[in-house]
């Protein structure tokens, strides 16, 4: 038989650790949109250098 927990909506000690950061860095949501949009164009980038790394790899063979 499962038991059941007392405290069904007690949040994650991850959950509640980012939360405080969150404050502490005065955190809103549109600088959180741009972040996310500014580290997805960097992992475009690295993804693209290397390919072409692995491409000069491949030509020296």
């Amino acid at each position: 038989m499962k038991k059941i927990s007392p405290n069904k909506n007690k949040s994650s000690s991850f959950s509640r650790i980012m939360r405080k950061g969150q404050e502490k860095a005065n955190y809103k949501v549109r600088s959180g949109k741009l972040l996310m949009l500014m580290s997805e164009e960097d992992h475009q980038r690295i993804a693209k250098l290397i390919s072409k790394w692995l491409a000069q790899d491949e030509a020296k063979r």
